[in-house]
């Protein structure tokens, strides 16, 4: 009888085993399943980090009406960059009107909503293609005559094409937006 029940008790321990392993294995399944997804969340955040190469540095987060801002298109990248800069775009400073080609368009936050302003890449005569070679960045002065929170957002493809039909645009097409800044 004691035998029995040093089998009885091997056996059930042997069942109680196989229990806690069952429950180890789905936890053991479950943490790992969190372990490989948080991997590849991390691996897509880091490609995506690697893939924006472009930034847009706006000097001052405040401005007043008709200050001249100057906006610079950074290539941080090791590859170039094109977009598209419209040429027929002006911009009244100190009573005067002049040319500020500009390949940004700017919205303003109305209301916690981003509106496009009726400036930008859309509106005006000529566009055309401006490459930015790998470490490169270009300045676009403009001024502004609308008060708010404001940012710029650029439009821009990777590799260096030269012939980009800015009107037709090919796809592919990548965003980059500003920080946040005020006029007033």
């Amino acid at each position: 009888m004691q035998a029995f029940q040093i089998d009885g008790m091997r056996a059930y321990q042997a069942v109680d085993s196989q229990h806690c392993r069952a429950g180890n294995s789905l936890a053991y399944t479950s943490a790992m399943t969190r372990l490989i997804l948080a991997t590849l969340g991390l691996s897509l955040i880091l490609a995506n980090a690697a893939i924006a190469q472009v930034k847009i540095t706006v000097p001052s987060q405040q401005y007043k009406v008709y200050e001249e801002i100057h906006a610079k298109v950074e290539n941080t990248g090791n590859q170039a960059l094109t977009f598209c800069v419209e040429f027929g775009q002006t911009s009244t400073k100190g009573g005067e009107v002049e040319r500020t080609p500009s390949p940004f368009w700017v919205q303003r936050n109305g209301n916690g909503k981003w509106g496009t302003l009726m400036i930008g890449p859309d509106v005006g005569s000529a566009r055309a293609a401006v490459v930015l070679e790998a470490g490169e960045s270009k300045e676009f002065p403009f001024c502004l005559n609308d008060s708010g929170r404001m940012r710029l957002r650029l439009n821009y493809w990777r590799g260096s094409i030269p012939k980009l039909d800015c009107h037709a645009p090919p796809k592919g097409v990548k965003l980059v937006t500003s920080a946040v800044f005020t006029i007033e």
